[in-house]
């Protein structure tokens, strides 16, 4: 009977120790359960931001490749425009200087620039001024038969040199006899063309009539071919004068943008940043609008190596949420949430199996050892009697 009843006691300590053990498996799985759900939530959210990140990359690409195209163009555009001054500066030089006597007048000039105005649809108008030393002033003005006058309309002070418009188009003819070396920008830019051979540009300025941002392009007109490679005092000794033409930027880029996609999108902007510390504005509004977080500068190289130019693109708007993004990224979380979810509950449901074997074997224990309580009632009372 003892024996039997320490059987008992340790089948009854070895259920208790599994029923413990269900318990603590059952504690831990719930721990892991919420590991589980930390460790999909910081998985989704990174996704999230990964894509995020792709799609704001993609986006600095698009916009990159709209403002380069754009510079690229407006590049191309203004040298077509330039090179086509440089032919008339060309068809000056040859017919006025090289044939003798001049094949050009003011008249001719005119027709000529009106009836090609089409080559230069950018340019508001053209005009050629002649170099004119102090000692040959006289005999110049007695020629011509009117009075170099400066900038403000009046007699132009004695000076080393001088640079009066005798050739204009018809939509500048109020420029006639205006000595351009008067204005100290325009000064500097006569001396840079004719040091160098090549297009020069001013700052921009607002243009007479239009009132459209532009600048003023000067080209030297040479009186004799020059040598190869020639030095700088031979250009010099060899310039008669200067073809000058008002370009108009803001038209350019208008027509550039006009012709291009996907212009809602973005802001354009053309700025001179020769001077680095204060960018005069060419095309755009000075006060930026849009998203501007991001941009993209192109640079622009208009031909005159003295001044430096840049075109700023931004978006119209902000990038907006990434909806798509949003949604597979709270997608992949619910999708891990329930496999989590699935899992816990399949291990939960065996250990509850196995708690509904352990309380089974408890109740079969004690149903035997009551078994046996009963069969040995007859014995105690047949040994009491014989006592």
């Amino acid at each position: 009977m003892q024996g039997h009843h320490f059987v008992a006691v340790r089948l009854n300590e070895k259920l208790g120790t599994k029923t413990k053990y269900a318990f603590l498996n059952r504690a831990w799985l719930t721990r892991i359960f919420v590991l589980w759900v930390m460790f999909v939530s910081l998985l989704s959210y990174g996704i999230y931001k990964r894509t995020d990140a792709d799609n704001k990359e993609r986006r600095k690409e698009v916009l990159a490749s709209m403002c380069d195209q754009r510079a690229r163009m407006l590049q191309d555009q203004f040298r077509v425009s330039v090179n086509h001054v440089h032919a008339l500066a060309i068809l000056v030089s040859t017919f006025h200087y090289l044939k003798n006597p001049s094949a050009i007048d003011q008249e001719t000039f005119a027709e000529y620039t009106a009836r090609t105005a089409f080559e230069r649809p950018l340019l508001s108008g053209v005009a050629y001024a002649q170099r004119v030393v102090s000692s040959e002033r006289e005999e110049f003005e007695r020629k011509h038969g009117w009075t170099i006058r400066t900038m403000e309309m009046e007699p132009s002070p004695i000076r080393d040199e001088y640079a009066p418009v005798i050739f204009s188009q018809q939509t500048v003819s109020y420029i006639g006899s205006l000595d351009m070396m008067s204005g100290e920008e325009d000064r500097e830019n006569i001396l840079r063309a004719r040091a160098t051979g090549k297009a020069v540009l001013t700052s921009p300025f607002r243009l007479l009539g239009s009132h459209h941002l532009g600048v003023v392009l000067t080209f030297p007109v040479y009186k004799s071919k020059l040598p190869p490679n020639p030095s700088v005092e031979e250009r010099i000794q060899a310039t008669a004068g200067y073809l000058g033409g008002a370009f108009d930027v803001e038209s350019l880029v208008e027509n550039l943008l006009g012709q291009l996609a996907g212009n809602q999108e973005i802001v354009v902007n053309v700025f001179d940043v020769t001077n680095s510390s204060e960018p005069l504005i060419m095309y755009g509004h000075q006060y930026q609008d849009g998203g501007l977080s991001l941009q993209r500068v192109s640079a622009l190289d208009f031909g005159d190596p003295f001044r430096k130019h840049h075109m700023v693109c931004r978006y119209l708007q902000k990038a907006p949420t990434s909806w798509t993004t949003l949604t597979n990224s709270f997608f992949i979380f619910v999708i891990c949430f329930l496999i989590g979810y699935v899992i816990y509950g399949a291990a939960i449901h065996i250990v509850k199996v196995e708690d509904d074997f352990h309380e089974m074997q408890r109740l079969k224990v004690r149903a035997e050892a009551a078994d046996i309580a009963k069969s040995q009632v007859p014995q105690q009372i047949h040994f009491k009697r014989m006592i």
